[in-house]
Order: C-alpha cells, then structure tokens, then sequence
C-alpha cells in the first residue's frame, strides 16, 4: 500500500479539486448542473484537474527538496514567507495554464466568478497540502533533533560515568594494595586470601556497567567483602558493627562503598569503630555509615578525596535530585546518611 498510494494520491488530489469546484460553481445558481452537461465536457474537466493533481504534487516535491534540509532551526518568518510565495506563484502558474484555458471553452466560457474560483481554491488546496508536509517535516525534524540531543546527552554521561569510575578503581586498587603490603609482614597466607578477596572486589567494580541497577544484594556482598579486606590493615581492636537488611529491589551500583571507604580511612580513637546500616524507609533505602576519628573536624566533601567527590557527581548524574546525602561531623565521630530510591 505505501508503494501504491504516492501513485494514486495525485489522481485523489485532483479529483478532490475538481469535486470542491463543481460544488461551488452549482450551487451558485448558473444552471450548469455537472450532471446535464454531456459527458465529455466532465470526463475533459475531470482529467484536466487529475492531471493538475499530478503536477501540484510533483511541484510539492521540487519545493521539499529545494527548501527541506535537517536544517530545521533556521526556519524564520521570511523563509516561510519566500517559501509560501514561491509555491502560490507556481501554482498559479499551473491553474492559469490548464484549468483556465479548460473553462474558457466549455459552457457558455470563462466568467469572472469562474476565474475567482479557479484561481483561489486550487490555489489554496496546494497551498495547504504543502503546509500539511511543512509541517510533518518540522515535526519528525524536532523529534529527530530531540533523539540526537538525547543521545548526546547520553553519550556525555556515559563518558563521565566512565572517567569517575577509572577514577575510583585506581583509587580503590590502591587503598586495597596498600592493605595487602602491611598485611605480608605479618602473614603471608592471611595476605593470599586478601589477594584473592581483592580480584573478586576488582572484578565487580570493573565490569559492572555503572548505568545499569543491580539487585541491593550484590552491593551488600561486595560492602562485606571490602570491609574484610580492609579490616585486615587495621587495629585489632577496632569494632566493627555490621547490619545490612537484605532489601529487595536495585539501585546503581558502586554508591555505597565510597562511604565505606572513608570510613576505613579516617577511624581512629582509643576505642576505633565503624557502624554499617542498611535499612527501608518508604521505598527508599537508606545507608548509615558511623565511625569513631580524631578530634578535629574532617575534611569537607569538597576536600575529602576522589571517593566521595566523585560519589557526590555520580548521584547528581544517576539520580538528578531524587536522592538525599546527609553528612554529620561530630568532635569525636562521623556520620554519613545516603538515602536512594529502590527501583
């Protein structure tokens, strides 16, 4: 059908010309009723307009491929005016060389109320066909334009996503390695197991897909498998409290473990800590890391490393303002709240 129908279409066209004309011209009292003509005075009017159909369309596609571009944005008042004059000036050119000359020698010839008519209505027809493609064009013209600022846009967070995290894995590597070399000095077979625990931590931040959800499960493991590699480096005496609710649903991943992280870095005091809570509240889960640090204010996020800057844009970027990071710096201690929306 949509390889017949540009073929009849033109035929359709004229003949809907011809009808609107032979509406107007009986109804006007002249006493020529299309129907007490002879035959061949309608079947000559009938194919002249039919083949006028045929050349308004085919003028509709000179004028699309003349003035239609991607260009879309620069459509101004003055275009569209050169354009629309540009058309009614061909059509025009098209009724007074065929429709005219026709009326001229059939009934009683051309009278002004027939060259009124003829000039106007077919004139209008193409005029409005052409504006009805005008404006399909500028639509599918927007809505192309939309899906590639989309896809932009996309593309520019995918690369930044991409750049935080090569950021964070180096950094995470590092903070990892740097656990392991302390941890050789006092058992090699201890320290075999972290290596291991480590390409297993790697292995998840590496090639896990930072715009894809993953079930909260996932990231539970992977914050229980960090803070055994990370334990290791510290005091035997530090406390560490642990409980994570196994919520169901997903989030993004890799947002939860930077506050671990400074959590491990900054723990200190006679009696070092560190608190982890995962709970629900209202479709939201909601993360609190807790820990015990010296008695000076830590830094601020904007001073408090790669980690939890880079946990700050990545939110912005995933989450825009639906998410909620709460920071407490105490004398003594430090507390860090991350609510995020399940999903």
């Amino acid at each position: 059908m949509k390889k017949v129908w540009p073929k009849i279409f033109p035929a359709l066209y004229g003949f809907i010309i011809y009808g609107t004309l032979r509406v107007v011209n009986d109804t006007m009292g002249k006493g020529f009723k299309f129907w007490e003509r002879p035959l061949y005075i309608n079947v000559i009017e009938f194919i002249t307009v039919v083949i006028v159909g045929y050349i308004f369309t085919y003028i509709i596609r000179v004028q699309e491929r003349k003035y239609f571009n991607d260009d879309a944005s620069e459509l101004t008042l003055k275009r569209a005016g050169k354009e629309l004059l540009s058309v009614v000036c061909i059509a025009l050119l098209v009724v007074y060389c065929t429709i005219i000359p026709m009326a001229a020698v059939t009934d009683d010839g051309l009278s002004l109320s027939d060259l009124v008519q003829i000039t106007i209505i077919p004139t209008l027809y193409i005029v409005l066909y052409f504006a009805i493609r005008r404006g399909n064009f500028y639509i599918q013209a927007f809505v192309q334009s939309k899906l590639k600022l989309q896809q932009i846009e996309n593309d520019r967070l995918n690369s930044e996503l991409n750049f935080l995290k090569e950021q964070f894995s180096p950094h995470f590597l590092f903070n990892g390695l740097n656990n392991i070399y302390f941890q050789m000095d006092q058992s090699v077979p201890e320290a075999k197991k972290s290596v291991e625990k480590l390409s297993e931590l790697l292995r998840y931040s590496l090639y896990q897909d930072q715009q894809k959800l993953v079930d909260i499960s996932k990231e539970i493991e992977f914050i229980q498998l960090y803070a055994e590699v990370h334990k290791v480096r510290k005091d035997d005496n530090l406390e560490l409290r642990v409980d994570l609710k196994d919520i169901p649903g997903k989030i993004y991943p890799h947002l939860l473990i930077p506050l671990v992280e400074n959590a491990f870095k900054y723990v200190e005091g006679k009696k070092p800590f560190i608190e982890m809570k995962l709970r629900e509240e209202s479709g939201y889960a909601v993360f609190t890391v807790f820990n015990s640090k010296r008695a000076m204010k830590t830094d601020d996020l904007t001073r408090s490393g790669i980690g939890l800057n880079n946990l700050r844009r990545r939110l912005d970027l995933l989450y825009q303002q639906n998410y909620d990071l709460e920071i407490l710096d105490g004398d003594h201690t430090f507390e860090v709240v991350l609510k995020l929306p399940v999903q």
